[in-house]
C-alpha cells in the first residue's frame, strides 16, 4: 500500500528541493520566477515593461451554487495576479470536465466567467474545453491570467523593504469559515446563533482581495507606496505575513492579535478547532507600504467598505521574525484540511 500523502500544497521542503531545482533554462528576462510565498511570475518585455502571470486550478463546487462556483473560481486566480497591483487584462482556460456536466451548467459558469473579466477588463484568448472519464470536482482544469504592467509599474510579495508598514485586510480565517459553513451549514447552524451562522456563510463572497490590491494600489506602487502584496491562503494570516518575510529576506515585527477576527469567525473556528490565524484565509490580503502612505491605504479600503489594521513592520535584513516580542514560524499544516476531513466523516456534528 502506498504512503498516504496530506490533501493540499506540497511542503515547502519539496518546493525547494525538487520543484525549484526543475524549471527549465534560467533566462535573464525572467525578473520573478516560482517562489514560496510569490503569487506571480514576471518576465520583462524588451520595451521595458513587464508581462506578470499565474496559474491555478480551475476550482468549482457545484454545492455553492453554479454561479457561486464560478464567481469564486474566477477569483482565486484574479486575487494572485492583482497582488501585483495590475489588473488582469489576459485570460487562458482549460476546463477538463466530468462526463455527468451539462450543457447549461457549462454555460452558466461561463457567463460568470465573462462577466467578471469584462469587470475588470481581460479577455479571454485561448483555451480549452471538453468532458473527460476520470475528471472530478473540485479541480476542473486550470487557467492562467496575465497583465502587462508598466515598467516599475508592478510589486510582488518579495519585495518588502525594512520599515514597510504591514496591513492586513478583513479577517483571519475568511475562506476556512465560508468553505466550512457553506459545506457544513447544519453543524454551523447547530452551534453559532443565527445572526453569526449567516454571516458565516456570507462571508463566501468575500473571498476575493481583487478590490483590496486594486484599492490599495491607487496610492502609488513602490515609492512611497505599495511595496508587496500576499493573498493569505493556504496557512492562513500567521503563514502569509512568515512567507512574506522570508521571500524578502526580511525580519519582521508584528501583533497577530491585532489581525482581525470577525465574531462569527471566531465563532466558527471554535466549533471546527481551528486556530484562525493558522487556517486559509482567501479574501484576506497582507499589504507592505511605506509609512508615509500606510494610513491613505486604509482610509482607501474603509471607502470600499473593507476593513484593513496596520498590525506591525518589516525591520532588518535577515531579521528575525517576531510576534508580540517573540520567535514565530507557521504551523506545519493549514488545520482547515484536518477540520474538513473530520466534519466529512461525521467527528464534528
Amino acid at each position: 500500500m502506498g504512503t498516504k500523502y496530506p490533501m493540499g500544497k506540497v511542503s515547502r521542503q519539496f518546493f525547494e528541493t525538487v520543484i525549484a531545482r526543475r524549471l527549465g533554462t534560467k533566462r535573464k528576462d525572467v525578473a520573478v520566477g516560482p517562489a514560496n510565498g510569490v503569487d506571480v511570475g514576471v518576465v520583462r518585455l524588451p520595451d521595458g515593461r513587464a508581462l506578470v502571470s499565474t496559474t491555478d486550478p480551475i476550482y468549482i463546487v457545484p454545492p455553492y451554487g453554479w454561479e457561486r462556483a464560478a464567481w469564486f473560481a474566477f477569483h482565486i486566480l484574479a486575487s494572485d495576479l492583482t497582488t501585483s497591483g495590475v489588473a488582469p487584462q489576459y485570460v487562458t482556460m482549460d476546463w477538463n470536465l466530468p462526463m455527468d456536466i451539462e450543457d447549461e451548467q457549462i454555460e452558466t459558469m461561463l457567463t460568470v466567467i465573462d462577466r467578471e473579466c469584462r469587470r475588470y477588463g481581460a479577455s479571454v484568448v485561448t483555451g480549452h474545453t471538453g468532458r473527460y472519464e476520470g475528471c472530478a470536482y473540485p479541480m476542473v482544469g486550470g487557467a492562467t491570467f496575465l497583465a502587462v504592467a508598466p515598467k516599475d509599474g508592478w510589486v510582488t510579495a518579495d519585495m518588502a523593504r525594512p520599515g514597510n508598514r504591514l496591513l492586513v485586510t478583513k479577517t483571519a480565517a475568511l475562506e476556512a469559515t465560508a468553505i466550512l459553513a457553506n459545506t457544513f451549514p447544519a453543524i454551523v447552524d447547530r452551534h453559532l446563533s443565527a445572526d453569526r451562522a449567516r454571516r458565516a456563510k456570507a462571508l463566501f463572497d468575500s473571498m476575493s482581495t481583487v478590490e483590496d490590491a486594486l484599492a490599495a494600489a491607487k496610492v502609488g506602487l513602490r515609492g512611497e507606496g505599495v511595496w508587496a502584496m500576499h493573498d493569505a491562503t493556504e496557512g492562513g494570516v500567521r503563514n502569509a505575513v512568515w512567507e512574506m518575510a522570508q521571500a524578502s529576506g526580511l525580519g519582521v515585527d508584528v501583533n497577530l492579535a491585532d489581525v482581525p477576527v470577525d465574531p462569527a469567525v471566531a465563532d466558527a473556528c471554535a466549533v471546527f478547532g481551528i486556530d484562525p490565524l493558522d487556517a486559509i484565509s482567501e479574501g484576506t490580503l497582507l499589504i507592505a507600504a511605506h509609512p508615509a502612505t500606510s494610513e491613505d491605504i486604509v482610509a482607501n479600503l474603509k471607502r470600499k467598505g473593507i476593513l484593513a489594521v496596520d498590525i506591525g513592520a518589516f525591520t532588518k535584513r535577515g531579521g528575525p521574525c517576531r510576534d508580540g516580542g517573540r520567535p514565530f514560524r507557521p504551523a506545519d499544516r493549514d488545520p482547515f484540511w484536518i477540520a474538513f476531513s473530520r466534519a466529512f466523516s461525521g467527528e464534528i456534528a
